[in-house]
């Protein structure tokens, strides 16, 4: 038997808007606000781990989740250079999404990541990346005003990835922006512009970077940077063809090209990072093809580790031994491949306790004609993948998945699952079952023992058809619900705002951490009400190029208080007990006490 079978052996045996304004099968892929008051209902409980199989009964039809696309915000962006004659590799991955409080006045802002061509640059067109400033709060509606020249971020570029965290604790979020042979990092002055310190900061990543995450690895205090580098490519490259009633140029795929490995930097606390690829164990791994990352603690010790997608090859699951090293244990965990027992296309991952026994699960996006990963982690030795017994594998085979979210939509305690489609070929013409455009779609969890296709009922934007790519969550208007946006080729970025009607009350949580991180991305929370305890994290990296808004979106059902647990550090843990369970707080490290 092969190290590889031994450790399938192993694993088997441990787990057994249009903008704002509406409008073939092919191989596979080579600040804020006061307390509120009390409210006086308690929270669903928390079932214990049950079985994957259906239920023998069947629950009370739930309310509908709906999502507003609004039509007139003023956030009005395409992501330029694609898809084009040429078919340039760089075409088809998109442009990123950072929902974040650049201003820090209490409302979450977007920023939007642009494309370029070789033959025709994005320069002399005018496209370039693009911040737009969240006005709700003067116009009463939600609405964005753009500001990227003036704060000085609409540069043209390769983009893909965008990423937002406040590297140098000085109160004001930076910016981090991936492309195709670079990597920008923007640091926020604080009166509403930003400069490039990437060369100050001893920043270079001339590889194709995809995606990052900013997150205290080390637990000294402030946020170190994972980049994740896709595959070699040139545009002088050979063209790629495929067969159908004739021969169609295509952009080509990730399989036979040479993979690029991620890199690491730790934050030196005086503005500059550290390249720690290979003494941390980054490197010792062969290189994967790299798009998205996440920093979780899926072990449980409450450290952060990293679950990288990876094209083609296996996913990496790096865990955190304590010391700024990591151990490869994606394979031996059962989070490296698919349900076949080989690497899948993977692109966006989705993480939260979707079936509520304290432990962090994956959702994981995948070419079309495969299955959309759904793994449960069951112990501290691995997961189990259960895609099939959980209602999402026959829906996701139809599509090519991008971006993923995991959020508790309509506030019923149960983490949903979004998903944004798009194929990156057009191979309509003599193929009738071939989709280039896709629907979007929505999964309800029901109750942490199976997932519900719900799109169909879920508003306009879900009846489209569209190429999407990133998505990124934020609370737009403020009202304690989780809002969406979602970009797309060839059709503008949608805003979508959460219009459904919510089972219960929430509590919106933003943490400022002082010892920690000032943003302590990632952390675990843990939300005991009435006895029933939920695991939260605070977002960090996930999803698809995107960075979400860095708050916690709680459901407490009708809860009068709940009890908190915020693990800073892994020896670091306190606790908030007696609050009220609805409205929005800020918890500031050593306003706690002690467990």
């Amino acid at each position: 038997m092969s190290h590889r079978q031994a450790a399938f052996a192993i694993v088997f045996v441990v787990v057994g808007l249009w903008g704002c304004e509406k409008g073939p099968q092919a191989p596979p892929s080579p600040s804020g606000g006061p307390p509120v008051a009390n409210t006086t209902e308690t929270p669903n409980p928390v079932s214990p781990l049950l079985s994957p199989s259906l239920p023998d009964f069947e629950p009370p039809v739930p309310a509908p989740i709906r999502f507003d696309w609004l039509e007139d915000c003023g956030l009005d962006f395409t992501y330029y250079g694609n898809p084009s004659p040429e078919h340039h590799m760089t075409e088809q991955n998109g442009g990123g999404v950072a929902v974040f409080d650049f201003d820090r006045d209490g409302w979450p802002d977007v920023f939007l990541t642009n494309g370029d061509h070789f033959q025709r640059p994005a320069a002399a067109t005018g496209a370039t990346h693009q911040l737009f400033r969240n006005v709700t709060a003067k116009s009463g509606t939600v609405r964005f005003q753009p500001v990227g020249d003036n704060a000085g971020v609409a540069v043209s570029d390769f983009g893909m990835g965008a990423l937002a965290g406040d590297f140098d604790n000085d109160g004001f979020p930076d910016l981090v922006v991936c492309a195709y042979g670079s990597v920008r990092l923007w640091h926020n002055s604080g009166d509403g512009t930003f400069s490039e310190t990437t060369a100050a900061a001893g920043l270079s990543n001339p590889e194709w970077a995809s995606s990052a995450v900013f997150a205290d690895l080390d637990e000294d205090g402030d946020l170190d940077l994972y980049v994740v580098n896709y595959v070699v490519y040139s545009p002088t490259d050979p063209p790629c063809f495929v067969e159908t009633t004739r021969r169609i140029q295509i952009s080509c795929g990730p399989i036979g090209r040479v993979a690029q490995a991620d890199r690491l930097w730790e934050n030196q606390g005086d503005g500059t990072f550290l390249d720690v690829s290979e003494t941390s164990g980054i490197a010792s791994v062969p290189a994967g093809k790299g798009l998205a990352v996440e920093a979780v603690d899926l072990t449980g010790d409450d450290r952060l580790d990293l679950y990288v997608a990876n094209d083609t090859t296996d996913n990496f699951l790096f865990v955190n031994q304590g010391d700024m090293t990591f151990e490869e244990a994606g394979l031996v965990r059962g989070v490296a491949v698919g349900a076949r027992g080989t690497p899948e296309s993977s692109m966006g991952i989705a993480c939260a306790d979707y079936d509520s026994n304290g432990r962090f699960d994956l959702f994981v996006t995948n070419f079309e004609n495969a299955v959309n990963d759904f793994y449960l982690n069951l112990s501290d030795e691995g997961f189990l993948h259960a895609s099939a017994s959980f209602g999402l594998d026959l829906p996701s085979r139809p599509m090519l998945a991008f971006a993923t979210i995991a959020a508790d939509f309509d506030r019923d305690d149960w983490p949903e699952i979004f998903v944004a489609n798009g194929h990156i070929w057009d191979l309509s013409e003599g193929n009738d079952k071939h989709q280039f455009a896709m629907t979007p779609q929505l999964f309800r969890n029901r109750e942490g023992t199976r997932f519900d296709d719900v799109s169909r009922t879920s508003g306009q934007y879900f009846e489209e058809k569209w190429l999407g790519r990133s998505a990124a969550t934020g609370d737009f208007d403020r009202d304690g619900a989780v809002d969406l946006v979602v970009s797309h080729l060839l059709r503008p970025t949608v805003v979508l705002r959460n219009a459904s009607e919510l089972a219960g009350a929430g509590l919106t949580l933003r943490l400022v951490g002082r010892t920690a991180a000032r943003d302590p991305l990632g952390v675990r929370v843990a939300v005991t009400s009435d006895g029933a305890t939920r695991q939260y994290h605070l977002p960090a990296g996930g999803s698809y190029q995107a960075s979400c808004e860095p708050v916690l979106f709680v459901s407490t059902g009708t809860a009068k208080m709940v009890d908190l647990r915020v693990a800073w550090a892994s020896d670091d843990i306190e606790e908030w007990v007696g609050l009220p369970a609805a409205g929005e707080r800020i918890l500031v490290q050593g306003t706690g006490k002690a467990p």
